[in-house]
């Protein structure tokens, strides 16, 4: 999905991946196969993690899975695109393994512009924790 008028959730993102950095925290980006590169936009750094996955839910492609056994995560932080597809689907993905997630609800976006705060709501119904950009970092 081209990033054309969607400006402010880049912004968002690169706060997040800003203060991610700062506090030493990991990142891991995501990449789904045929749906194009990650945007040259993105602050990112060399020793930032990507995996590449073939399905929706990010927690059922192989090499994340490895990355759950390599590095001690307690909790994720979910951004990104489509919020009725990858967003929803990884935020399910994450209680469906015990892990705690936060939906960042202005750092998700999708095609159809109702679908950010549908997904807001439902996915803060089945025990997502929802915030904004500004609010996160400020905790």
């Amino acid at each position: 999905m081209p990033l054309i008028g969607k400006e402010r959730l880049v912004e968002n993102v690169n706060a997040l991946i800003d203060h991610f950095h700062k506090e030493h925290l990991p990142i891991v980006f995501i990449k789904k196969v045929r749906y194009g590169e990650l945007s040259q936009k993105l602050h990112r750094n060399t020793n930032d993690l990507t995996v590449t996955k073939m399905q929706m839910n990010t927690f059922k492609a192989p090499d994340f899975k490895i990355l759950l056994f390599e590095h001690d995560f307690a909790e994720f932080v979910v951004v990104g695109l489509m919020s009725n597809a990858c967003v929803q689907a990884t935020c399910k993905g994450a209680l469906a393994e015990n892990f705690p997630v936060t939906l960042i609800s202005d750092a998700h976006d999708s095609v159809l512009k109702p679908m950010q705060n549908i997904w807001n709501k439902k996915l803060e119904n089945v025990g997502v924790t929802t915030m904004i950009t500004k609010e996160y970092i400020e905790k």
